[in-house]
């Protein structure tokens, strides 16, 4: 088993609220069956702590959880 956490700070609280507003959507309704993944928000920043049985389930879900961070991200900037 894999496990670890990555924190994604943003410039202020509004931002990492919208993205992870953005973003928690994806998470209650996508089912993962090689991983868990736990998302929060911490002030001004997005939390995922996850738990995956190989490599292969981590790569999926974190490629997953960053490609829907940076549309959120995109989405902010315009």
């Amino acid at each position: 088993m894999i496990k670890g956490v990555i924190e994604i700070e943003f410039p202020n609280d509004e931002i990492a609220k919208i993205v992870y507003e953005s973003v928690l959507f994806e998470h209650k309704t996508v089912p993962y069956r090689r991983s868990k993944m736990d998302f929060s928000l911490r002030e001004n920043k997005v939390v995922m702590e996850f738990l995956a049985k190989d490599n292969s389930a981590l790569r999926g879900t974190l490629n997953s959880y960053l490609r829907w961070i940076k549309v959120a991200l995109d989405v902010v900037e315009l």
